[in-house]
């Protein structure tokens, strides 16, 4: 069963570079570009599969612009994020690990309500569908790309920060 996590802010590599480098929290996290967002990997809170770290750390990436996170743990428990300005904003939280939450921001419960009826990868997709954010990077995580990087090597604008 696949287990991931995905951050992702709307705002240039370059904004996010400094910001990342002292946050790494000894692990590796990878930046990869999506014009006009920027995907964070971060391996240490992947691994630690925890919502309130997470939390922590995107109001701490809102600040740069509008931040999301998707976690899914085993394929049937999900946690997504949006967050802006230091604040999260909306929450979609299900599966028996994370238990069940759900608000959204104005102007999206449609949105959140369609993606919360759906299994979680279903719903990773839908809502990155929904933010203009390639799909396939919402889906990815740190081991993802570091398996990537082994076997066919990453595209050059990839950053790596240990």
């Amino acid at each position: 069963m696949r287990s991931f996590l995905s951050l992702h802010v709307k705002v240039p590599l370059e904004a996010v570079l400094p910001w990342a480098e002292g946050r790494t929290g000894g692990a590796g996290v990878y930046l990869l570009p999506d014009p006009p967002w920027t995907g964070l990997y971060h391996e240490a809170l992947e691994a630690g599969e925890d919502p309130e770290a997470l939390r922590v750390f995107l109001q701490g990436l809102s600040h740069l612009g509008l931040a999301l996170a998707f976690l899914v743990v085993e394929e049937e428990n999900l946690l997504f994020l949006q967050a802006e300005g230091g604040q999260v904003l909306g929450e979609i939280r299900k599966g028996p690990e994370f238990g069940e939450a759900f608000w959204a921001p104005e102007g999206l419960k449609e949105v959140f309500l369609q993606a919360k009826a759906l299994p979680p990868l279903s719903a990773a997709t839908a809502l990155a569908q929904a933010f203009g954010l390639h799909p396939d990077h919402a889906l990815l995580g740190f081991l993802d790309l570091l398996e990537a990087e082994e076997e066919e090597g990453l595209p050059e604008e990839v950053v790596y920060l240990e």
